[in-house]
């Protein structure tokens, strides 16, 4: 909204010049009000981004180098509802964000691309539509894809999320949980320790994960962001409580995380999540399942 196209239509009335001046200036705090009102500028904005650039930790999808992706969940709720906006927070190599604004308008995706912070880009703000977004998994890979995008744009992929094993040279976990920590899977020193609840343990040495569990678990990982920084207590007012204890070693990195049963906040019950999913597929197991039952009880 410009201006200059108001000054047109008032002169097309033959106004008198004294009159018409009159008019622009009392008309123009109404015409800053509109504009403040339907979001167009009465100048032009100078390249200037028109999606926020203060980052959301909690609501944005952000993913950045080294297979850090947060709120994955935001991007699959979006997609559920077919309604409203997900903003999309992309680091390039540099570090630099680029910021994508996804939304339902009419039926169709519309995506503004916002680069004004990224050194090496074109710096500007470019809106595209799209029919739709669609997510699929491959055997390494989870996708979300931009579908009938039109020649402007083009389809493409808007993010991929990898979580193939192979291309990492070293994927080792030790996760001790239940009560006192006294249930244990290492792959470190491939051993598994059950507890039977009467003050002992049964341990089996040389333990192997299969590889297929291995993958499976690095892909439970990935998809919880367990690279991420988490927000995890360790408390409980439950006697007694079941607790977790968790070190992922990965290429050169070590992460540890360590929560209890009673941290329900968001990394809380996601970790739990990732734990139990573990735990789950080593149960299942046959070396699990040779194990006798637990003789003991909780107390």
């Amino acid at each position: 909204m410009k201006l200059t196209s108001v000054s047109k239509s008032l002169r097309k009335l033959r106004i008198p010049a004294v009159l018409f001046r009159r008019l622009a200036v009392a008309a123009l705090p109404l015409l800053l009000l509109l504009a403040l009102a339907t979001g167009c500028s009465l100048f032009e904005r100078g390249g200037s981004s028109a999606i926020s650039h203060k980052i959301d930790q909690e609501e944005d999808v952000i993913s950045s180098n080294g297979g850090v992706i947060s709120n994955l969940d935001k991007l699959d709720s979006f997609m559920e509802r077919g309604s409203g906006s997900q903003r999309i927070v992309q680091y390039t190599i540099e570090g630099d964000p680029i910021f994508i604004e996804t939304r339902y308008e009419g039926g169709r995706l519309e995506l503004s691309y916002d680069t004004t912070e990224d050194a090496f880009g074109p710096r500007e703000v470019k809106t595209y539509s799209c029919d739709k977004l669609v997510r699929t998994e491959e055997k390494h890979q989870l996708k979300y894809s931009l579908k009938g995008c039109g020649e402007d744009m083009g389809d493409g992929d808007l993010l991929t999320v990898d979580f193939d094993l192979g291309r990492q040279d070293k994927f080792e976990f030790i996760l001790k949980y239940g009560f006192n920590h006294r249930n244990e899977i290492n792959t470190v020193n491939q051993n598994l320790v059950k507890d039977m609840l009467d003050g002992t343990v049964i341990e089996i040495s040389d333990y192997g994960l299969p590889v297929e569990d291995r993958q499976s678990i690095y892909r439970k990982l990935v998809l919880s962001n367990y690279l991420g920084e988490k927000q995890l207590s360790t408390s409980c007012n439950l006697k007694p409580y079941q607790s977790y204890d968790l070190t992922v070693l990965i290429n050169s990195a070590e992460r540890h995380y360590a929560w209890s049963e009673c941290d329900t906040g968001r990394d809380g019950k996601v970790m739990t999540e990732a734990a139990e999913y573990i735990i789950g597929l080593v149960e299942a197991g046959d070396s699990f399942l040779q194990l006798p039952a637990a003789t003991g009880s909780v107390k």
